[in-house]
């Protein structure tokens, strides 16, 4: 039987067609033939044209507002008949509501990679864009109990962004150079397993088909996403496996879960008096 995953990213895909593009090419060549995969991002504007998404997640405030949108777009994959949602930014924004919202599957890049991850190697080495994401994924490893298998968290040296890493797909440049250098940094501190902790270097990587870094393996993050989202999907329809809504992912009713995402809307988008402004 056939299976529907919703992808969701983080970014604004209508600003990076070529990642968009090789998302699509990359779950045809890892889901079953039957699964189909759609590629979704977040609302066109959702980023002042200033920022980058991986600038976006240092900030409390736009991670929590664009997390919100992600969790929603859960609620409208599942009446629109989707049986799995992938969240593949690597620091899962909106993953718990999302889960609370839907009786379908969702499954987020850094918790599937840091819990599946150990079937492959023992200690982890973490490859990310930028040092500001550092403090981010920290605390995401000690979220998910991986603190201990996480020996280093390398970011790339320079710093790169995603709009940057649009441009480079079929390759050029030094980016495998620093991939290599930030790939021994890990190693040397422990690591037996690479894992590039963003979704475009992930799809870079796999562009260019690196599958190992100083000589350890890189994890396809977005691969074992999209396989463990189908895992998933076929366990609850052999097994009746599905979320649980009684305790860390407790579901409101549906018509309050409308009515939330409207009053949010409207509260925000309100014009307040220049003076509350000032202050």
């Amino acid at each position: 039987m056939a299976i529907r995953i919703w992808h969701q990213s983080f970014t604004d895909l209508e600003l990076l067609p070529s990642y968009a593009a090789m998302l699509r090419e990359h779950a045809g060549l890892v889901c079953a033939p039957d699964t189909s995969v759609d590629v979704h991002g977040v609302r066109p504007g959702s980023y002042p044209a200033s920022m980058n998404p991986i600038e976006a997640t240092r900030f409390p405030w736009s991670n929590h507002v664009l997390a919100t949108q992600i969790a929603y777009n859960a609620v409208r994959a599942e009446r629109e008949g989707y049986d799995a949602v992938a969240l593949s930014c690597f620091f899962d924004p909106g993953l718990r509501e999302a889960r609370s919202l839907v009786d379908i599957p969702v499954v987020s890049m850094c918790e599937t990679a840091l819990m599946l991850g150990t079937s492959l190697g023992g200690r982890f080495g973490l490859i990310g864009l930028q040092d500001e994401q550092s403090f981010a994924l920290a605390d995401l490893a000690r979220q998910y109990g991986a603190t201990d298998r996480v020996v280093a968290t390398v970011p790339l040296d320079p710093p790169v962004t995603e709009a940057e890493l649009e441009g480079s797909f079929d390759g050029g440049g030094d980016l495998e150079v620093r991939l290599e250098r930030a790939a021994q940094i890990a190693v040397d501190a422990g690591a037996d397993l690479i894992i590039p902790s963003e979704g475009v270097l992930n799809t870079s990587l796999v562009r260019r088909g690196i599958r190992s870094l100083a000589g350890v393996p890189v994890l396809d993050a977005y691969g074992l996403l999209l396989g463990y989202a189908e895992t998933l999907v076929r366990l609850g329809r052999s097994t009746g496996l599905r979320v649980s809504h009684a305790g860390a992912y407790g579901r409101p009713p549906a018509d309050a879960i409308d009515h939330f995402a409207q009053a949010t809307g409207h509260a925000l988008l309100e014009r307040h008096p220049a003076s509350v402004a000032r202050r």
